[in-house]
């Protein structure tokens, strides 16, 4: 009887201690795990320094309110389905950028091309996102190297140039980088707040954000897309509220800075005009495709809901890729459903439209082109990869004597060619 009570006493303390050490792991995990979420919670809410957040004057910042007076509607109904449409007939002169093919130079997908009056700049899909920077001729002047150190590229999501100070800016999360013209490094700012897209004003900066950019300490602020600040940053203007943040277009423009500077947004069918001498925003252009436009309450959901509601639909809609080239001005339009992407060009002056999916041109003629991604001045441009065999490198007509020696040799292995086009009146 003794031996069995003091066995039971013995498998009591046994089973206790067994107990005691997994509480006390138990424990020393529970502390642990909540020192990291203490410690990441400092982290986010200290990613910017109150002296950043005071730099910005956000006290002193106003709402711009767009101005309607003058909103002109574009009809564009007629554009649904595949469509082909005559777009040779469309080009009045064109003229060949070859970019110089060497080891250095070679460029990925091209995002974005700035043209100045001394260089033409790449915005490329190299690491991600990189700058090849060639002269008016296509000659390679230099690749800005991708890296962590200083004046090299990392997590790129946009550039512009700078004309009233010279200078290249590359926009790096979160931090903007300076050069000289030609790629020489100056300097780097760590900036205090993220965005997606920007534009180089005289004595400012404009910049298109979302509230997905970790601006949660802008006071209120972060609910616009627009913002306007002086060179240090300090925050002027804000305007255009966010629209369906939930449904992210990260990889979209919505700045596109020529002879203007015009601003767009995700959904919104109004394209809008910036005066940035006046700080001035106006609602310009209307786009009306009531006829496939997509119910509002498809764009309250999610990502995936969204995405399922446009492939199962026969909906089209405005996602802000837009040109400009003054008298003349490019727009773009989506639908899933069909996998159809229209291109509207329209002419300021008559009103009239052209356009639809599929562009018509002659291949002696003319090289693809018909879809541009940037404008400068009163061009349009495109780019095209060479192919030895196309026609027009002899048979063009519009194609300078000049250009087609500068292309004739090229073949697919080689760098893309720049196609800067003027169009016809219409």
């Amino acid at each position: 009887m003794l031996c069995s009570w003091f066995f039971w006493i013995k498998t009591s303390i046994f089973i206790f201690f067994i107990i005691y050490t997994i509480m006390k792991y138990y424990f020393i995990i529970f502390i642990l795990f909540g020192l990291l979420g203490c410690s990441r919670k400092k982290e986010t809410n200290e990613r910017y320094t109150a002296e950043q957040i005071s730099s910005l004057h956000l006290e002193h910042s106003r709402v711009l309110v767009s101005e309607k007076d003058s909103l002109i509607p574009i009809d564009l109904n007629q554009f649904y389905g595949k469509r082909n449409f005559d777009f040779q007939s469309l080009v009045k002169e064109i003229r060949l950028v070859p970019l110089e093919t060497i080891e250095e130079s070679l460029v990925d997908a091209i995002y974005k091309v700035i043209p100045t009056a001394t260089y033409i700049y790449v915005y490329d899909r190299y690491k991600r996102g990189g700058i090849v920077i060639f002269d008016q001729e296509g000659k390679f002047v230099k690749r800005i190297p991708n890296g962590p150190g200083p004046g090299e590229l990392s997590r790129l999501y946009d550039i512009d140039f700078d004309e009233e100070n010279d200078q290249l800016i590359a926009y790096e999360h979160s931090f903007l980088s300076f050069y000289k013209p030609d790629g020489e490094f100056i300097r780097q700012v760590r900036l205090p707040f993220g965005f997606y897209n920007i534009v180089a004003i005289p004595n400012g900066y404009l910049m298109f954000s979302s509230s997905g950019d970790g601006n949660e300490h802008m006071q209120g602020l972060e609910q616009y897309n627009l913002w306007v600040t002086d060179k240090n940053f300090k925050v002027i203007s804000v305007a255009l509220s966010s629209y369906y943040d939930n449904i992210n277009y990260s990889w979209y423009r919505y700045l596109y800075k020529n002879q203007k500077i015009m601003v767009t947004q995700k959904f919104n069918d109004t394209i809008y005009q910036y005066n940035a001498k006046a700080n001035r925003l106006q609602a310009k252009y209307l786009l009306d495709f009531q006829d496939k436009k997509l119910p509002q309450r498809y764009l309250e959901g999610n990502y995936e809901e969204f995405k399922r509601t446009l492939k199962n639909n026969d909906y089209y809609f405005f996602i802000g890729e837009y040109l400009d080239i003054g008298e003349f001005q490019v727009i773009y339009l989506d639908n899933w459903y069909n996998n159809l992407r229209p291109i509207i060009y329209r002419n300021k002056r008559s009103g009239n439209l052209v356009g639809g999916t599929h562009g018509d041109i002659k291949i002696s003629e003319l090289p693809p082109l018909v879809f541009p991604k940037s404008a400068y001045g009163n061009e349009l441009i495109s780019w095209y990869i060479p192919n030895k065999d196309f026609p027009f490198n002899t048979k063009s007509n519009i194609i300078s004597g000049e250009d087609k020696k500068k292309i004739k040799d090229l073949t697919k292995e080689d760098n893309p060619v720049l196609v800067f086009f003027r169009l016809n009146d219409f």
